[in-house]
């Protein structure tokens, strides 16, 4: 076995005693040389609360609020979406309640224990939606009766009723700014539901002879108590009622001739 003379193959262990040393004139720019900051413990400690009250990014780019609309000055409306708008039937100012309150009020005229009875709802509340769709079934019945007088003649005749009605009730009215055009045209056209009736009647059986007189005699009579009671509530003067109950009793009987002839 033949032996190596020199040691120069043999395995010798790495030498881990050699020193790396950084110089910081090895480079040649000095604005290269790096220069580390160190820190206390104080100001490496971070938390997460810390975190969320970061100022914002610095990026001239970088504009969250770009896209949402400045506040209008003055304007305290919260913002609201498509689910917090109001029905169909309010965006209208059709409120069914409110006109299911008056129609019973029409129906009952000696009954003074409703809603309806309260002169500071009556003045509020000025409800178109009844007395249009009171009369526009007026002047249905009325054209399916076979009647020559039916959309003209009603619309015309309440708009000229509510005018004279209005003016008349001013010059009664000991306060003034009682009464308002809508107002009265609310009370005329719900107190007309007793005509729709008899004009509903006119359809199926003759208005002619005893009958249909007597029919629309209690109709007006009807009509003119109920539009009475209504407006003494918005005076409060109940001594006037039989002087208001004649010119609505004219009123009503001007409809009735319409359904009688």
């Amino acid at each position: 076995m033949s032996s190596f003379p020199n040691n120069e193959y043999s395995w010798q262990p790495p030498d881990n005693s050699q020193n790396y040393s950084y110089n910081s004139n090895a480079f040649g720019d000095a604005s290269q040389t790096l220069d580390f900051q160190t820190f206390t413990p104080e100001q490496q400690s971070f938390s997460y609360d810390q975190g969320q009250n970061m100022a914002p990014n610095n990026n001239q780019y970088y504009n969250p609020s770009l896209f949402e609309p400045a506040p209008i000055p003055g304007d305290t409306h919260p913002e609201t979406s498509e689910f917090d708008e109001p029905p169909l039937l309010d965006e209208l100012e059709i409120y069914p309640d409110r006109i299911l309150e008056k129609t019973l009020a029409v129906l009952n005229p000696f009954h003074g224990h409703s809603k309806a009875d309260d002169a500071n709802f009556l003045l509020r509340d000025t409800d178109i939606a009844g007395p249009i769709a009171f009369c526009l079934a007026l002047a249905v019945c009325l054209f399916l009766s076979g009647n020559k007088a039916h959309f003209g003649y009603v619309y015309g005749l309440s708009v000229m009723s509510v005018i004279l009605m209005y003016f008349l009730l001013s010059l009664m009215c000991v306060t003034e700014g009682v009464f308002t055009v809508l107002s009265v045209a609310s009370v005329l056209g719900y107190c007309m539901l007793p005509m729709v009736a008899l004009a509903g009647l006119g359809i199926f059986i003759s208005m002619e002879g005893t009958v249909g007189l007597s029919l629309s005699a209690i109709s007006v009579i009807w009509s003119a108590l109920s539009a009475s009671r209504l407006f003494v509530t918005m005076t409060g003067d109940s001594e006037q009622r039989p002087l208001i109950a004649y010119p609505c009793a004219l009123v009503n009987a001007v409809f009735a001739l319409l359904v009688l002839f």
